[in-house]
């Protein structure tokens, strides 16, 4: 019977299973405060740790968790992130249900962006993976689950204000597929009493206010991947703009709150007073915008950045006496340093200003010139004015687009800083002709042109491709900057009003008549994209998938066009009825519009085969399929340090999280990062993890936990397995290229290439030419050939109609610099492209079709983040202690710092660390080796040395002046550098103790019985001497030396003052010998007489008493015989008769 009742509930039962299945559900995300748990969202803004997460772990006494640590820091952060699910064919309620209840949970991976200036961590790429854990949200009144939601910590790091979280699922349940959000701290914001408040204006209420479908589109402008914030404005008539801290999933329209000065004079004539902000610039911690030809800025709240100063309360002037007409964005850094250039109008026009931002101090340059001269003057041009300006990072370069509209002609210049101007292109007046379908026509002079003016309206460079754009109606480009081509498939009816460039291969523009075009960069292929025929097929196919975002009466407007992680995307503007204004972030789609306008475009015919009619499209495509095979392990390369943690463990039946689980979630998490941030210790420890020491004490108790686990009895409810908290070193390749790797010194990047034909039924009536493996080859186009070396070989398997390509991306040793881990690297960059391909091969996958043929990697050249030197203590003991047949330690042992002795020869071993892989090995290049600083007894007292101090106590040039510290202990090899310091390497690293009589360590008084020690500070360099890496590695560690030499004047005076002391006692000790018997004799005639003395003393005292006595007797006695003479006695007054007598 029951199976029965089982086989009809089933269907009932999974019903929901296979709806939510079919249906489209996506994750979202949002941040809660730590005290608005299962509320809505809330404004991520303050940086400060919440102290009172400490409390909780108190309670966990009998755990792994030890309260009593003093090194660990239970601290929470100010924020959850609180994640749904939003499901177009089912409530969202219920879908959060039954994914909970099919065992799905969210997986949330956060990464954080490295900061501009790294104050206080190491340049560094660090991402954490957190399981999230299900909360019941208060409000039900019976025991069912109303409502519910997951959470995880919203961790921060020191210095980092930009977090990329990527939600995820545990591969449980019905299928959600990945999402991307970016979740970041906005500094602009300040908490009042009834809500949160913008710190530089006041929060506008509708849309329609200041915006109209009528307005034009306008750039985004920003710090590339830096800056939190993003602020839009450019909205006519009106001194509104757009901020948004999640990169427009969400936004804030906020009226700013300047001045609104119009300063009008003969230098800097205005046409008219227009209120609209002009222009907009986002970096890290500041904002800038242009009205009229005033410039201000607004410098965020971040603690967390360590600014050099506090925040801006109002909006500040800069550039005060200058007309400015145009801002020009930087989107890259360069020395810890973003910037914004001005371009100069009315009296300055023709000249340009750097405004730079370092640690929240914004500085501005005067006018740029060379030898006095601006760049109009320079190149002698009387009638000239400044169109824009590109800063090149890479090679600290300023490129000028000059306009002569006295001729008209424009030119490309070319400034270094430091240097002069130099022309390098002349832009045709008129624009080339095109007399092919090749779509492109080569500058060389000898083309033809035609009868339309050539209006240059701005400069574009990627410095990873080092391709760069000069665009207006028509478009030039240029790998080299010497020679360029004219991109001929852009017609240019309409001005390019904006070039958008995503620095990873993708570029799109927008025209003054708010057409978006799309191009890639190694193609000369440009397609519109918007509006197109392939686009309302897209937006039809949309409506009929009921996607609130698309509809076909609706009247919208392009706000912005940008890129971010996930692609390129779309700010569109619409007025539904009912609404006072509809801002819609969408991402626009690329790969759909180019596939469906290809099948569109392509020609068909109608074909039988085997009695069957079909349409056959001409394959434009070279190849059926590309993949990437024999990927290596990506984190060597990409460099991504990665963490894993799981929520404690709880002893709730129903298995949903309170506010005390999840608090300590938080501390976990926070302790985790701590961890993490102060692994920099210069001593390595036994084993290469930072959570070693989180859990080195406690781990051989793990069973024990783990059964009061299981009896469901844990302390405070609460198990935490310390299996869940890991460091993660080997990440699985997913078959796809990295987007970002980074090469050492001829270091070398391989993978595979597998390429495959068409079968027989994809390729009917095609012929053998049409379908072979010689239409399929692979191309690579490196932006640096003379620092990258690239290698392919071909193989071709016949039996499969396959290509094999090996490819070898190496770097070829030849960069010139030697930096920090993480600073100062080469950015570069290597397209592969498939052969024919362009933009004509797809293939169709779950989300839809995807554009194939052609990928980029950046490629970055220098030291990679993520490495360390660290001193071995560990091997230097136990081989210092082999070498010299012995081992003093102190007298009280330090088991973080163990002491040497002063007379044995120091053996110094160091190891590269990857914090990356984990690997930990010995460094076997070579190093120069100075002592920089050092202190008697104690490591307060430590001092670091001067400059001259520095070459006294170190180099040979102290043996002169008797002051060196140590000595080589093998005299033969006397390597040095320019500047006289040894250099050493692992095969003769030993170091004699000298401390001559000039050095800081010589003649230390003791303070005790024992020897003097001494902590001396050591620094290792290996620039300038090591030959095997691109990187500086730079240490300074601390040696405990005991067992101090005292100075010979010191030692001959204690000798001396021993040696007296001890023949004192010595001569008295003879004394004694000799003189023993005739001072015993001496003194015991001495104690005989005294004796005698005494005796006869006592015998005198004894015969003076007596007689004394004998005549008191006498005397009473015959004064009571005169007294009886006259009375008579009576009886009792008569004495007794003694009878002595």
């Amino acid at each position: 019977m029951w199976r029965f009742l089982l086989a009809r509930l089933l269907p009932f039962l999974l019903q929901p299973i296979y709806t939510l299945s079919d249906s489209d559900c996506k994750w979202m995300a949002v941040v809660n405060r730590f005290d608005n748990l299962g509320g809505d969202r809330n404004v991520f803004f303050q940086q400060h740790e919440i102290l009172s997460v400490a409390e909780i772990f108190k309670e966990l006494v009998d755990s792994a968790i030890d309260p009593d640590d003093k090194n660990a820091k239970y601290l929470g952060f100010p924020y959850y992130l609180k994640i749904n699910l939003t499901c177009k064919t089912l409530d969202s309620a219920m879908a959060i249900r039954t994914a909970h209840y099919t065992g799905l949970k969210p997986v949330v991976t956060v990464t954080f962006e490295e900061p501009t200036h790294a104050v206080r961590q190491k340049q560094e790429q660090l991402q954490i993976e957190m399981t999230a854990a299900p909360y019941r949200i208060k409000g039900c009144r019976s025991e069912e689950v109303c409502r519910m939601c997951w959470y995880t910590p919203m961790p921060f790091m020191n210095g980092s204000v930009v977090m990329d979280v990527m939600v995820g699922s545990n591969h449980l349940g019905f299928p959600v597929d990945d999402k991307r959000f970016s979740i970041n701290v906005n500094g602009y914001m300040r908490s009042s009493t009834k809500t949160d408040r913008f710190r530089f204006g006041t929060k506008a209420t509708a849309l329609n206010d200041f915006m109209s479908l009528s307005h034009p589109s306008r750039p985004l402008w920003h710090t590339h991947e830096r800056a939190p914030v993003l602020i839009l404005g450019d909205f006519p008539m009106s001194k509104a703009v757009l901020l948004s801290d999640t990169g427009f999933e969400d936004y804030f329209p906020v009226e700013v709150r300047i001045d609104s000065c119009w300063i009008d004079s003969l230098s800097c004539q205005w046409k008219g007073f227009f209120t609209s902000i002009s222009d907009s610039i986002a970096t890290e911690s500041t904002l800038f915008i242009r009205q009229n030809q005033l410039v201000y800025y607004f410098v965020g709240h971040y603690p967390i950045l360590h600014m050099r100063g506090p925040g801006s309360e109002m909006w500040t002037r800069v550039l005060n006496n200058i007309c400015v007409k145009k801002l020009n964005p930087v989107f890259f850094v360069k020395n810890n340093t973003e910037y914004v250039i001005a371009l100069g109008g009315g009296g300055q026009e023709g000249q340009f200003f750097l405004i730079s931002v370092q640690d929240g101090i914004v500085n501005a340059t005067g006018a740029i010139r060379a030898q006095r001269k601006t760049a109009c003057q320079f190149m002698k041009i009387d009638s000239c004015y400044l169109v824009w300006v590109v800063f090149s990072t890479n090679d600290n370069k300023f490129f000028l687009l000059l306009n002569d509209y006295g001729a008209p002609l424009f030119y490309v210049v070319e400034y270094q800083r430091g240097g002069y101007y130099k022309r390098i292109f002349n832009i045709p007046q008129l624009v080339p002709k095109a007399v092919s379908d090749r779509g492109y026509v080569v500058m060389l002079g000898t083309e033809q042109y035609s009868t339309r003016v050539f209006s240059a309206r701005g400069l574009a460079f990627n410095p990873f491709s080092k391709i760069f754009y000069v665009w207006g109606n028509a478009i030039l480009q240029s790998n080299d900057m010497v020679s360029f081509i004219y991109l001929s498939n852009f017609p240019g009816d309409s001005d390019i009003k904006y070039f958008v460039m995503s620095f990873n291969g993708h570029i799109a523009f927008v025209t003054e008549a708010d057409e978006v075009w799309v191009m890639k960069e190694g193609s000369t292929e440009i397609k519109r994209a918007y509006p197109s025929e392939a686009w309302s097929l897209y937006n039809t196919l949309q409506v009929m998938e009921g996607s609130p975002d698309h509809d076909l009466n609706a009247t919208q407007a392009i706000v912005t066009v940008f890129f971010d992680k996930d692609g390129m995307q779309e700010l569109v503007y619409r007025e539904d009825p009912g609404t006072t204004g509809k801002l819609i972030k969408r991402k626009f789609p690329l790969d759909h519009i180019l596939t469906y306008d290809q099948m569109i475009s392509t020609p068909h015919k109608g074909m039988t085969h085997n009695g069957i009619d079909y349409i056959r499209f001409t394959h434009r495509c070279p190849f059926a399929v590309v993949r990437f095979v024999d990927l290596p392990f990506p984190q060597r390369y990409t460099r991504m340090e990665h963490y894993r943690v799981k929520p404690p463990e709880i002893m709730e039946k129903t298995g949903f999280y309170d506010q005390k689980s999840l608090i300590v979630y938080q501390g976990l998490v926070y302790q985790l990062l701590q961890l993490h941030s102060a692994y920099h210790r210069a001593y390595a420890d036994p084993v290469h993890d930072p959570t070693w020491r989180w859990w080195k004490n406690k781990k051989q108790d793990a069973e024990y936990y783990y059964y009061m686990a299981s009896n469901w009895k844990s302390s405070g409810g609460i198990y935490v397995d310390m299996a869940n908290y890991v460091k993660v070193y080997n990440i699985r390749p997913n078959n796809l290229l990295p987007e970002i790797i980074y090469l050492d010194k001829k270091q070398t990047f391989l993978f595979s290439v597998y390429l495959s034909l068409r079968t027989t039924k994809q390729s009917m009536g095609e012929t053998a030419e049409e379908n072979s493996l010689n239409y399929m080859w692979l191309t690579i186009l490196l932006a640096h050939p003379e620092y990258i070396r690239a290698d392919l070989e071909r193989h071709e398997l016949i039996s499969r109609g396959s290509v094999l390509y090996k490819v070898a991306i190496t770097d070829s040793g030849k960069y010139p610099w030697q930096k920090l881990s993480g600073k100062d690297l080469l950015k570069s960059s290597a397209n592969l492209k498939v052969a024919h391909s362009g933009m004509n091969c797809y293939h169709y996958m779950d989300e839809g079709p995807q554009i194939k043929g052609s990928d980029t990697i950046i490629i970055n050249i220098g030291c990679p983040p993520g490495r360390r030197l660290a001193f071995d203590i560990t091997y230097t003991k136990n081989y210092t202690s082999e070498k010299n047949k012995r081992y003093f330690d102190c007298v009280k042992p330090d088991p973080e710092m163990p002491c040497f002795y002063y007379n044995d020869v120091f053996y110094p071993f160091f190891l590269i660390q990857d914090m990356v892989t984990g690997h930990s090995g010995r460094f076997n290049g070579s190093y120069i080796f100075s002592i920089i600083g050092g202190g008697a007894f104690s490591v307060d007292n430590i001092e670091y040395f001067t400059e001259e101090q520095l070459l006294l106590y170190n180099t040979m040039v102290g043996s002169e002046t008797n002051s060196l510290i140590w000595l080589r202990s093998d005299g033969e090899d006397n390597k040095t550098d320019a500047d006289g310091f040894n250099v050493f390497s692992q095969n003769n690293s030993g170091i004699l103790w000298v401390c001559q009589q000039n050095s800081p360590c010589h003649d230390i008084v003791p303070t005790g019985a024992s020897a003097p020690d001494y902590f001396f500070v050591m620094k290792v360099s290996n620039r300038g001497v090591d030959q095997t890496t691109y990187c500086d590695y730079a240490l300074e560690f601390i040696v405990h030396i005991h067992g101090l030499r005292l100075s010979y004047t010191r030692a001959l005076y204690l000798l001396e003052v021993s040696m007296a002391v001890i023949i004192g006692v010595l001569i008295l000790y003879i004394a004694i010998l000799t003189m023993a018997p005739t001072c015993k004799n001496y003194f015991s005639r001495l104690m005989k007489r005294m004796e005698e003395a005494l005796a006869f003393r006592t015998a005198s005292s004894l015969t003076f008493t007596s007689s004394f006595t004998s005549q008191s007797s006498l005397h009473r006695i015959a004064s009571e015989g005169v007294r009886g003479s006259f009375a008579k006695p009576s009886k009792s007054n008569v004495p007794e008769a003694s009878g002595t007598q």
